[in-house]
């Protein structure tokens, strides 16, 4: 019984401190003013072949 137990039990707790650590990472970059660099891009949006002449400008 305990057996099966720790079976889901050590996937669980590792999704959890993946999760967790990720929370903690993103409160580091909050805290340090790190940019959002795929909201605030410039120019193209990468979705087509001519970037110099992109009329999608996303600032």
């Amino acid at each position: 019984m305990m057996e099966e137990m720790i079976q889901y039990l050590i996937p669980v707790f590792a999704l959890a401190a993946l999760a967790g650590g990720w929370m903690g990472v993103q409160i580091v970059a909050k805290k340090l003013g790190t940019k959002n660099h795929i909201d605030a891009t410039t120019g193209c949006c990468g979705a087509c072949a001519n970037k110099d002449s992109c009329e999608r400008n996303l600032t």
